[in-house]
């Protein structure tokens, strides 16, 4: 009886660590936003006055939704291998499809340890592409199951989370010839999000969103 009782706490032990980690992150993460436009075209007032200064990303299973706090209103929810876009000036949603290619990657290289993001030691995976050079910081603590994102292509989001077995970016900086978007983690909360969340508008026309905008 007593050999018994002993396997099981063994077991226990052993395998609901392992069931634990294996869990995809499910919460909210949030991170400070910043965004540069290399034509010209917006201000770095303008920037902040419409795209806002924090950007919230809602987790939960093979979806997403993010959230920036400017005047604009910018939201962008991820659903089934497309990214749908509102933006309170626009009478639309617009859509992108995530599962097309967009550019090539070139090169990639890890650092372990290169830096700390809010206390958490962090690798950087850095990745050279035909559109620029995107840097990930990343740890395994914080992961999201990278199979259900597998054709997330956009902004390269399937090669980094399959290099990383699908760690969620605590920093992730984007630097093209047009434009550079840097987010950086100020907070992450584990918890249940509604599938609410990811409702999206009706009554509304859904058009493909401009290449010229992307």
């Amino acid at each position: 009886m007593k050999t018994s009782f002993l396997t099981f706490i063994l077991f226990c032990l052993f395998i609901f660590p392992t069931l634990l980690q294996g869990q995809s992150f499910e919460g909210v993460v949030t991170y400070r936003y910043k965004f540069k436009d290399k034509t010209g075209f917006l201000k770095p007032k303008n920037v902040k006055k419409l795209h806002g200064t924090q950007q919230k990303f809602y987790f939960k299973d093979d979806r997403y939704k993010n959230l920036l706090n400017g005047e604009s209103q910018i939201t962008q929810t991820y659903i089934n291998d497309t990214l749908y876009i509102t933006n309170k000036t626009v009478r639309a949603v617009m859509w992108i499809s995530a599962a097309k290619t967009t550019g090539e990657v070139i090169s990639y290289e890890v650092v372990k340890k290169a830096a700390k993001i809010r206390g958490v030691k962090c690798d950087l995976l850095t990745v050279r592409t035909s559109e620029g050079t995107l840097e990930y910081y990343y740890n395994s603590k914080y992961k999201i199951d990278c199979k259900q994102f597998g054709k997330h292509n956009y902004q390269y989001w399937a090669f980094c989370l399959k290099m990383t077995d699908g760690a969620i970016p605590l920093k992730f900086i984007f630097n093209t010839k047009t434009n550079c978007t840097e987010i950086t983690c100020t907070d992450i909360d584990e918890l249940n999000v509604a599938d609410s969340t990811f409702k999206l508008p009706r009554g509304v026309a859904y058009i493909e969103k401009p290449k010229r905008m992307r």
